[in-house]
């Protein structure tokens, strides 16, 4: 009777042991499944806005001298298409080369799109360029320069604006006041929308 049992035991030991296995690896297959759900449905990796390098194409010297001897070409469409292909090419005669264009240039057209091409770039050397424009006897050119500066939100496009704002014409005088007060708005907005969001921000984050 004793081994009866004792068998009886040992054969429900043996029985809870083989279910404990079991539900151990059903529990072990179902924390797989649910780790391989988790990573399906992560999202994708969203592709940059734009790459984090820009490559620029190089150019042969011979190229490149060809490019600065058409800014002088006798067509104004050359002259302008070649300066504008220099400076997007960032070659170091570009401001050099933008530079004399803006003193020595008889077409205003030329001057005019020279002034839009250098207001797009909004750095210190185009509006260190545009400067050079406040200096040219066309009264109309000299009024595109300091509405092009007007756009540049930055502190340093105030004191650039010194020569137009001493111009002996009043209407280039006036326009370069509005410039002044427009770039100081923008500059004004610009730190409120900071403020506005650092304010926004929580101080401490728990995670």
């Amino acid at each position: 009777m004793k081994w009866f049992l004792m068998l009886l035991i040992f054969i429900a030991g043996v029985y809870y042991l083989v279910n404990q296995n079991r539900n151990d690896e059903e529990k072990k297959e179902m924390i797989q499944l649910s780790k391989k759900d988790q990573i399906t449905a992560l999202p994708e990796p969203a592709l940059p806005v734009k790459p984090e390098k820009t490559y620029l194409i190089k150019f042969s010297m011979e190229t490149l001298k060809t490019l600065r001897g058409l800014t002088e070409d006798s067509n104004e469409k050359v002259r302008f298409a070649a300066a504008e292909l220099l400076w997007q090419l960032q070659d170091e005669s570009a401001p050099g080369v933008i530079k004399n264009m803006l003193e020595n240039e008889t077409e205003t057209s030329v001057q005019t799109s020279l002034i839009t091409m250098l207001a797009k770039d909004k750095s210190k050397l185009s509006l260190a360029l545009l400067t050079v424009a406040l200096k040219d006897y066309d009264k109309d050119t000299r009024l595109f320069a300091v509405n092009a500066i007007g756009t540049f939100s930055s502190k340093e496009a105030i004191p650039a604006l010194s020569p137009a704002l001493q111009d002996y014409d009043e209407e280039v005088r006036l326009k370069a006041i509005e410039s002044v007060n427009s770039i100081r708005k923008d500059i004004e907005a610009h730190k409120e929308q900071q403020l506005r969001e650092l304010d926004s921000k929580p101080l401490f984050r728990i995670e």
